[in-house]
């Protein structure tokens, strides 16, 4: 197998720079767009279908049989954003609670099997929003968004209209409704209570610590600012996916372990399309599996690995590495854990 050498460069900048350089780490949205103008001009990806995917996919939800629907990650970012503060005197009456560590880790839970269902949009909108009028330091609060957002993440992928990859999966599979309900619950459920318990013991710690807390705050203008700078990403991320196609080619008709290890791409590209790319009809179920759990654990890993993680590191202004300093040890723990089971213990649905 023979890697195209470009693609890999791009893959060690994404990640490396934000870690070493403070400027490009502070600017991440605008650093990412940069590189994906770049990448899609030396590599000649430039079409006005790539361009029309790029704007409609942070306004827009695809739909098989409908197309486009005009609810999309900025609206909800935003939506969310202008309740929140128009309730943040209510909100604020509520920090002490929003803080327990029981209250996190049920939340982390709920949110994380109904993501599927309201969407991770929306799921981790709310999260973030309740983190943030939480009463704990800004430490407590990131590994909670850290660990909601693998949570979240992972509930998404069971039905179609949880996030996009799982749009896009089904359709490509040309299959029903809860079909991924039947290929991934039992993976999905124990990386779900695995997150919430983590976040519970170990928010239970911290808690014990006396930390001074800093008062959140909501301003109108960070709202719209936020919203904005998720439009950036998202627009940035699917130039991104397109750029990084030809990796994706390169390990097409490998098996299924070496499938879950290239699912680490999705830490830095749009894993809706490389299932676009990858998963079709002739995808063998064990395949299939493991490849979507390595999609959904990777994608936690950066902050532009999974939608939850860019909303919750933008409403609660965790930096890129903080985010990976919290969620590499555990996610990538984890993504062993679940290799094992996928691949080996549980390799087929046990519904």
């Amino acid at each position: 197998m023979e890697l195209p050498l470009l693609q890999v460069v791009f893959l060690v900048l994404l990640i490396a720079l934000p870690v070493v350089s403070k400027k490009v780490e502070h600017n991440l949205e605008l650093f990412f767009l940069a590189m994906a103008v770049v990448g899609a001009t030396l590599e000649g990806i430039w079409s006005l279908h790539l361009i029309e995917e790029a704007l409609l996919h942070p306004v827009a939800v695809y739909q098989p049989g409908l197309g486009y629907l005009p609810i999309g990650i900025v609206q909800v970012v935003l939506a969310a954003g202008l309740v929140f503060y128009a309730l943040r005197h209510r909100m604020a009456k509520a920090a002490d609670v929003l803080a327990r560590p029981g209250v996190v880790a049920l939340l982390i839970f709920v949110l994380g099997l109904s993501s599927s269902a309201i969407s991770a949009i929306v799921a981790a909108a709310v999260l973030a929003e309740l983190l943030g009028f939480a009463d704990a330091p800004h430490g407590y609060k990131a590994r909670a968004a850290v660990y909601g957002a693998f949570a979240i993440g992972a509930g998404a992928a069971l039905l179609p209209i949880g996030e996009p990859l799982s749009t896009i999966a089904v359709a490509k599979l040309k299959q029903g409704f809860f079909y991924l309900v039947h290929v991934l619950f039992d993976a999905v459920f124990i990386v779900v209570l695995f997150f919430a318990l983590y976040a519970y013991f170990t928010l239970k710690r911290l808690r014990a610590a006396e930390v001074e807390v800093e008062p959140y705050e909501p301003e109108l203008r960070e709202v719209f600012l936020r919203a904005a700078k998720v439009f950036i990403f998202i627009f940035a991320l699917t130039i991104l996916g397109e750029f990084f196609k030809p990796i994706a080619e390169a390990v097409a008709e490998l098996g299924k372990e070496v499938l879950y290890v290239f699912g680490l791409l999705s830490a830095v590209a749009d894993n809706a399309t490389l299932v676009a790319a990858l998963v079709g009809p002739e995808m063998a179920v064990d395949a299939l599996r493991a490849f979507l759990v390595s999609l959904v654990l990777s994608g936690g890993l950066t902050i532009p690995g999974n939608v939850p993680n860019i909303v919750l590191a933008g409403v609660l202004k965790i930096g890129f590495k903080e985010w990976i300093r919290l969620a590499a040890p555990v996610g990538l723990a984890v993504l062993a854990a679940m290799g094992i089971y996928v691949l080996v213990l549980v390799p087929h649905p046990v519904l």
